[in-house]
């Protein structure tokens, strides 16, 4: 593995993210079913072992809100983002379950304020329509959220989001995210760095193929999430009137 000084430009530059994510297609209002991704996080034969052998979720979950602390965040993919991914998301991430049925979840995410409570002047972002048929055991994805990094679009693509809740949803456990970010997207927040696949390496990665066929993309990956229920309000439009920014 290459070592790149490069790395703590990385840092640098992810430090000073916008994280605030906007809606696009893919991102509720959807105009078509939303494919792609080969990660199957959640589901297959060892989602169904684990849904059967736990106790369903026994309560209404509409309108519950659950807080994600970034120290649950285990980046396994690239390995090396893990030691420095508190010093870039260091709020914790609030996601609020807007719609259940009982075979499908909507879930909103924004990101909270220092306090840990939702900071108005974050967008709230809806993931892609999730998978809750093998209760207690939900999977959303794969699908598209764009954010922005240094102020520049980027696009996390294929994303799919799991975990497992508990009886009384309390809390959810056991959570995975998996998706792929496209270097030509972050360039424009790192000026100077030639070489993002060079970094992305250093950092224990690999480049690999885009949609487009292009091997600037890599794949993201964290573990061991665990987001614990908050007692608070979430607002899925918030009154731009209130935001201090």
């Amino acid at each position: 593995m290459r070592s790149f000084p490069l790395v703590s430009s990385l840092l640098l530059a992810l430090t000073g993210c916008n994280f605030g994510l906007t809606m696009e297609t893919g991102l509720g209002g959807v105009d078509a079913p939303l494919d792609g991704g080969d990660t199957e996080a959640g589901s297959g034969p060892d989602a169904q072992s684990e849904a059967d052998a736990l106790p369903e979720t026994a309560v209404e979950l509409t309108g519950k809100l659950y807080g994600i602390p970034p120290a649950s965040m285990n980046v396994t993919e690239p390995p090396g983002l893990n030691g420095i991914f508190d010093q870039v998301l260091d709020r914790p991430v609030l996601v609020y379950i807007e719609d259940e049925t009982s075979s499908t979840l909507q879930l909103d995410v924004a990101l909270a304020g220092t306090d840990g409570r939702q900071d108005p002047c974050e967008a709230v972002r809806r993931f892609p329509e999730g998978d809750w048929s093998e209760n207690p055991v939900f999977d959303v994805g794969p699908g598209e959220l764009t954010t922005s990094f240094g102020g520049h679009p980027a696009t996390f693509r294929h994303l799919e989001l799991s975990g497992v809740f508990d009886e009384y949803a309390f809390a959810w456990r056991d959570g995975t995210l998996d998706a792929q970010l496209d270097t030509r997207e972050l360039a424009p927040a790192l000026p100077g760095v030639d070489d993002l696949c060079g970094m992305v390496e250093a950092l224990g990665g690999t480049c690999t193929a885009c949609d487009d066929g292009e091997e600037l993309c890599f794949e993201l990956r964290i573990e061991g999430i665990i987001a614990d229920m908050v007692d608070d309000d979430f607002e899925v439009e918030p009154d731009p009137d209130t935001c201090a920014g």
